[in-house]
């Protein structure tokens, strides 16, 4: 089942989006009164609601169906509680719209959210996933493709992209796999690749 999650910083036409889309679909902290401001009704708000001012916690109200509140004072990130929520309510298919460029450290905690489940994160400049060890083909749109190790990586072969790789041992700190172009097949025998697709800015 899918899931969408909408968090800040986000630049997106999410009433263009949502609208059409039927997936339930959590408004994070700031990303509820996104969905709120672009007049999208969505399934559930959810966070501390630090970011959001009262006047903007009313809008929130009126187009969220429900509402789970946390302390300010917390272990987890407003978007690792959307996570742990959507995981929870039996989703396993998860996209999160926004989460990247506004701070570092959320960005980080952000992209480590990925390893717990069929996770990709999805900003206006760039799409992000992590892959299991298997064969893969990837249509990549974008203008470049870069692949990192979570975990080190054997075996990992690139075939017909710009560079290609043949039976690599990619290891944590190699950054030998960024800024790659076209697509193709990626494939590999252990480890965990981050995969990250980047628009020109």
């Amino acid at each position: 089942m899918k899931c969408n999650i909408v968090t800040g910083p986000n630049n997106y036409d999410l009433k263009e989006i949502f609208t059409v889309d039927e997936t339930f679909t959590i408004g994070a902290d700031i990303g509820a009164y996104i969905l709120s401001k672009n007049e999208v009704k969505f399934d559930l708000a959810l966070g501390d609601f630090d970011s959001v001012t009262p006047y903007e916690f009313e809008k929130i109200k009126k187009y969220a169906k429900e509402i789970k509140e946390y302390p300010i004072k917390k272990d987890r990130t407003d978007t690792f509680l959307a996570v742990e929520e959507a995981l929870i309510r039996g989703f396993d298919d998860i996209t999160i719209y926004g989460g990247l460029g506004r701070r570092m450290d959320h960005t980080i905690a952000n992209i480590m959210l990925l390893k717990l489940g069929d996770i990709k994160i999805v900003s206006e400049n760039e799409v992000m996933y992590i892959l299991d060890p298997n064969t893969y083909e990837i249509n990549n749109t974008y203008k470049y493709i870069s692949f990192f190790a979570l975990e080190d990586v054997e075996g990992l072969t690139l075939h017909g992209f710009e560079y290609e790789l043949n039976n690599y041992s990619l290891t944590v700190d190699d950054p030998i796999c960024i800024s790659n172009k076209g697509k193709g097949t990626v494939s590999f025998k252990e480890g965990l690749l981050l995969v990250v697709h980047q628009k020109e800015q």
